[in-house]
């Protein structure tokens, strides 16, 4: 009993900051909306469109400028770095518990020697980072909708807003793969931070970078990045559904490994 108790005390201080950083990140992306219907802005964007140089078109791709036109500072909002801070915090807070050394309370570290099973303590922290990458998602979505609806001059469709937060979603669902294999293996939370943060450091530049160099083009089926296209999704494309279910197969199987290397581990090792 006594480690159920300590499961749900740390499953509930994960969720307390899954809430918070759901909030961060719906007044990130709703002070993009709020500021999209600036004049100045407007104009001072259009004069630095003029000015844009071509290798920025083929990073974001082909039609940026017309998207910026249309939906001004907003798509900022989306192809923004911190856009990713939020979801990738939540991975590395809640599966780096699988892997604290700390003997405290409410610790996954301390669970492994209490009578739960490691199955069951795995299981639980997929479904906190599967479905708070889900909250985070939606919080994205009500803020762009939201602040489409109060602050925008025209009207524009949910639709594409709707695509773009599932394309996040799962991209960082992918993300947070790699990060729980990582997890498994890693005798230590620091190595797990060193190893994480640096593939996922490495993954985005190379996606950023792939356009201007075609030889990173190679690492595009395993890159989570590279499977986030927001400049297209706001074009008014659908992100495809063989996109989509990969992205779910790929995460799951990750899941899964880290799952079999997880129940394989020595306690002592950390």
């Amino acid at each position: 009993m006594g480690g159920n108790i300590h499961l749900g005390h740390s499953l509930k201080a994960l969720w307390k900051k899954i809430l918070l950083m759901g909030a961060v990140l719906f007044i990130f992306e709703f002070l993009f909306a709020l500021t999209a219907n600036s004049a100045r802005i407007k104009t001072d964007m259009i004069r630095d469109l003029d000015n844009m140089p071509p290798m920025v078109e083929k990073m974001f791709g082909q039609g940026f400028a017309d998207v910026i036109l249309k939906y001004g500072i907003l798509t900022f909002g989306y192809i923004h770095p911190f856009i990713f801070v939020p979801f990738i915090l939540l991975i590395f807070i809640a599966i780096s518990q699988m892997v604290t050394s700390d003997i405290g309370s409410g610790t996954v570290g301390f669970l492994l020697s209490r009578p739960v099973a490691r199955r069951r303590i795995f299981a639980n922290i997929g479904i906190v980072v599967w479905s708070g990458l889900a909250l985070l998602a939606v919080s994205l979505f009500l803020a762009s909708f939201l602040g489409i609806l109060f602050f925008l001059e025209k009207a524009l469709a949910a639709g594409p807003f709707v695509n773009l937060s599932l394309n996040l979603f799962l991209a960082m669902l992918f993300v947070s793969g790699y990060v729980a294999v990582f997890a498994a293996i890693s005798d230590s939370g620091k190595k797990l931070f060193t190893y994480s943060g640096v593939a996922i450091l490495f993954f985005y530049l190379a996606a950023l970078a792939a356009p201007l160099w075609r030889p990173l083009e190679l690492l595009n089926p395993i890159n989570p990045f590279s499977y986030y296209q927001p400049i297209p999704l706001l074009m008014g494309q659908r992100m495809g559904s063989g996109t989509a279910v990969f992205l779910t197969v790929a995460s799951g199987a990750l899941y899964f490994v880290a799952a079999q290397l997880f129940s394989r581990r020595d306690i002592s090792s950390g």
